[in-house]
């Protein structure tokens, strides 16, 4: 096998390691987006389910 250079690891390990940031936080923006969006949505219904028993 050969040899890798400590440079080459440092570096590797870096971009892990950013990739990962970088992955986690689009997650977390994605995740945050869809709970806002549900809410949203529930809320809208719950508003549409007063109206009608407002009605009846």
């Amino acid at each position: 096998m050969n040899e890798v250079s400590e440079r080459s690891l440092q570096v590797a390990v870096l971009v892990s390691f950013a990739s990962g940031v970088l992955v986690g936080w689009q997650a977390n923006r994605m995740r945050r987006r869809y709970l806002d969006w549900r809410k949203k949505r529930l809320q809208d219904k719950l508003v549409e389910t007063q109206k009608k028993l407002d009605l009846s």
